[in-house]
């Protein structure tokens, strides 16, 4: 099998091997560094050089912007030598919210008790009064109609028949 011919290689100059001839590749020769360079070359571990690669336009903030220091304000934000409105707006805003908490629970407690008041008309009305009729009444569910019964029986107002199940009943006092 020697006779086949070996795969030629392609002939290169030992200086070529060694170092690139500077006709092949022109590169300017290092200058002393002025102070741009010299910045940008200790920069050159952290960013690339703008002569290096060029960056790519993102949505994001370039890496070469310099963010805004904090003394610095934003556009969009007041300078600090006018009151700001926040600290004014929140206060009532926290009342608000208070005050349309407060109409809610007294508009929940105003339809629970005329559901309370249905409840006595009914027992006014009938002597007694059983969980399953309240319940129809009310168009509420069977726990909704004993707490509501339960809470009739705190008052005073009505009284329980019975201990459990269908034989339960309540009278008015």
């Amino acid at each position: 099998m020697t006779d086949e011919a070996p795969i030629p290689k392609p002939i290169v100059p030992e200086s070529a091997q060694e170092a690139p001839a500077p006709v092949e590749t022109p590169t300017p020769a290092p200058t002393e560094p002025t102070a741009p360079e010299t910045a940008a070359s200790a920069q050159n571990s952290v960013e690339p050089t703008q002569t290096a690669q060029p960056e790519t336009q993102t949505a994001q903030m370039g890496r070469s912007e310099p963010l805004p220091t904090p003394s610095e304000p934003l556009p969009d934000q007041q300078p600090a030598s006018q009151p700001s409105a926040p600290t004014q707006v929140t206060a009532p805003i926290a009342h608000r919210g208070r005050d349309v908490l407060t109409k809610a629970r007294a508009t929940i407690q105003d339809r629970k008790r005329k559901k309370l008041d249905k409840i006595l008309e009914a027992l006014t009305v009938k002597g007694k009064v059983t969980n399953d009729e309240v319940e129809k009444l009310l168009h509420v569910s069977d726990a909704t109609a004993t707490r509501y019964l339960s809470a009739l029986e705190k008052e005073g107002k009505i009284q329980q028949v019975g201990k459990t199940g269908k034989a339960v009943e309540y009278t008015r006092i």
